[in-house]
């Protein structure tokens, strides 16, 4: 699920909430997978924001589906491969 932050310093922050542990949502940007050359010329993954998840408490978190919701990268096809 797609959601924005209302309130902090992380305000108006896209998220997707990943897991719900210990009443905690743990979210991860909602941002697309960045890439770059390596020295030996090959197309490698330079950022991946599934890999880095952040807790936020319920009631910081407003739900919104005007976002699309990105899924590319190799953190979200390992978590979704675990997942299943």
């Amino acid at each position: 699920m797609v959601c924005r932050v209302k309130g902090g310093s992380d305000e108006g922050r896209r998220v997707v909430v990943h897991q719900i542990f210990e009443n905690m949502l743990w979210c991860y940007d909602n941002r697309p997978v960045t890439y770059r050359v390596n020295r030996k010329g090959q197309y490698v993954i330079d950022f991946d924001p599934v890999c880095v998840l952040t807790p936020y408490p319920p009631n910081a978190l407003e739900a919104t589906n005007d976002i699309p919701e990105q899924r590319d990268g190799w953190g979200e096809r390992y978590w979704r491969a675990r997942m299943f």
